[in-house]
């Protein structure tokens, strides 16, 4: 269970300004075990921003988080660490978060190395489990990222994230940049994945259309605050703000 109380995030708006631009207003929600969520707006609503505190990849301004009860900000080393285990973000621009020299087989191998201390052999083995899983070839072992088309770079990323065993999973824009088929193909493999493995999901999306296919339940957000927060089952009046409206209508959904 992920819980966030009022957690905010601010930025100075220049390096000699005293003012303050808030990317994230206090905001609160809950994650339970096993869900998949959906984090939608527009550019510069403060979804990222929101996303990557949840990951700890941005320290918050204010407020707290909880994770299965325990405070993880303002804590020791440890509990960071812990964190950074158990909650895993897959960013948007997934060649960019692979190391270019490094072949993607010892990539998916690195999280092996520093959460579990696996031995070579246990490694190598693990990575090929994890690379069927995410339906790379396992000869892609050696190849390096530039050799890989975006969306293997993408399936290469998840793999890399669930060598971790996290119980949270944040998509960041998943399928930005790739066409109407692969959206589909790579929506349909991270559902699976989650079936199978049960690990909280959480997709940020600036596309309604994409978030009621993911999601059982949508975070709405715009203007860095969040405006609802409704779970969904393909009745959407249980969307009552009027910006949610807006962004149904503008996918095109009745």
């Amino acid at each position: 269970m992920i819980e966030i109380h009022r957690l905010s995030c601010s930025f100075s708006e220049g390096m000699f300004s005293r003012s303050q631009f808030m990317a994230v207003s206090p905001t609160s929600a809950s994650f339970k075990n096993g869900g998949r969520y959906a984090i939608v707006g527009e550019s510069g609503s403060g979804k990222t921003t929101l996303a990557r505190m949840i990951a700890g990849l941005q320290k918050p301004s204010g407020g707290n988080m909880m994770i299965d009860n325990e405070p993880v900000y303002g804590k020791k080393r440890g509990v960071r660490k812990c964190h950074f285990k158990k909650v895993q973000i897959i960013q948007q621009n997934s060649a960019s978060a692979l190391d270019p020299k490094m072949v993607i087989g010892k990539s998916i191998e690195e999280p092996l190395v520093c959460f579990f201390h696996m031995e070579k052999a246990e490694r190598k083995k693990r990575c090929k489990e994890l690379m069927a899983m995410c339906n790379l070839p396992v000869d892609y072992y050696a190849r390096l990222p530039s050799e890989l088309s975006g969306g293997e770079q993408k399936r290469v990323a998840i793999a890399r994230a669930l060598a971790v065993e996290p119980e949270c999973l944040i998509f960041d824009e998943a399928t930005n940049g790739f066409d109407l088929p692969l959206r589909k193909r790579i929506v349909e493999e991270i559902i699976d994945l989650q079936r199978k493995t049960g690990f909280t999901m959480i997709f940020i999306t600036h596309d309604m259309e994409l978030a009621v296919v993911v999601a059982d339940e949508i975070l709405v957000m715009k203007d860095s605050c969040l405006v609802e927060q409704a779970a969904f089952s393909g009745d959407t009046s249980v969307f009552t703000n009027e910006y949610s409206r807006m962004l149904l209508m503008a996918s095109g959904i009745k």
